[in-house]
């Protein structure tokens, strides 16, 4: 569900709808049952569910019925003291309910991949997490430390050095042994058969290039040409530093495997610019693939009718294709 307070809830609801056409689709929603029906009533949308449950034994009875849309009620939120837009700790404890009880779905056998919608990092604190994005929670649920992800946009798959990390905090991690581990990471995700590993690890410059080909700082020569050398000795396919311009140009025709940028900023324009209507952010590392619109809590917009679907239904067709084939391998 993510944030209940912001445009997800209506967005699944209009989504569902549309991919309810789908017969070879099967869409388990974790949420505040409550939220949907009041979302639903208040912008006169028909709920699409066929299925409702509030437990382990009610959800593998839609299981076993091959139910389409099930709806799993994962909390109740006071609907008295509900507003779209405002977030509140119980808000914020009701979307880490539903990522939660999403996450054990799949660990428990019924469910195979995961659609994770936005989170408030501020109802998340209110409800007294310390974890403050679907990224940090499902290193909190899985157990797991090493995740990466990975924007996807066409042809773009693209990485960054950092994750969540300030302007100021991402240019200090410019470091040949930060820039080496990304790029031993990146080519152990893209030995998988979701990725074509013939073609080539591209590595974007952090400076601009002078006409004459120079860089106009020195983190080339200290930090990222060394990095990209040292990881072609020890057998990764990589190219780089190249300008990142060029980089994009060339992967939006599908030229490399992936792409490495310096600062997260670079990747998410691109990739929004690349694909607007379908970039979406995959994380690996966890045994189960996750799958995010890109898209934001939209807590401004909440309640007045204004979600669409389109990188929601990017992003539940790319999950969905995860779940039936072997591209996990």
């Amino acid at each position: 569900m993510g944030e209940p307070a912001g445009l997800s809830p209506e967005m699944i609801i209009k989504t569902a709808r549309v991919l309810s056409e789908d017969s070879s689709l099967y869409l388990i929603v974790t949420g505040d049952e409550g939220v949907f029906r009041k979302t639903a009533s208040d912008l006169s949308i028909p709920l699409p569910f066929t299925f409702y449950a509030d437990d382990s034994d009610s959800l593998q009875e839609a299981l076993s019925g091959k139910e389409q849309l099930i709806f799993y009620n994962s909390s109740s939120i006071d609907i008295d003291d509900f507003s779209y837009g405002k977030v509140s700790a119980a808000t914020g404890e009701a979307s880490f309910e539903a990522l939660r009880c999403a996450v054990e779905i799949i660990q428990n056998g019924m469910g195979q991949s995961l659609v994770a919608m936005p989170v408030s990092g501020e109802a998340l604190r209110l409800a007294g997490h310390k974890e403050r994005s679907v990224f940090g929670l499902l290193s909190l649920f899985a157990s797991s430390s090493r995740l990466s992800n990975m924007l996807k946009a066409g042809n773009l798959n693209i990485f960054g050095l950092t994750h969540r990390r300030s302007i100021r905090g991402a240019l200090e991690a410019v470091k040949r042994e930060n820039i080496i581990s990304s790029l031993v990471e990146i080519d152990s995700i893209t030995k998988s058969p979701y990725f074509d590993s013939s073609k080539p690890i591209a590595v974007c410059s952090l400076n601009p290039v002078k006409a004459d080909g120079s860089w106009t700082d020195n983190d080339e020569e200290e930090a990222i040409i060394p990095a990209v050398e040292t990881a072609q000795k020890i057998g990764i396919n990589v190219v780089g530093p190249l300008p990142v311009e060029e980089v994009f140009s060339n992967a939006a025709e599908g030229k490399y495997a992936a792409e490495l940028v310096m600062t997260a900023g670079e990747g998410f324009a691109a990739a929004a610019a690349s694909s607007p209507e379908k970039a979406s952010v995959i994380t690996w590392g966890l045994p189960f693939i996750r799958v995010s619109p890109l898209v934001e809590a939209g807590l401004e917009n909440a309640g007045k009718g204004y979600a669409e679907t389109g990188r929601l239904e990017a992003a539940i067709s790319l999950a969905n294709l995860f779940s039936n084939s072997s591209l996990m391998a």
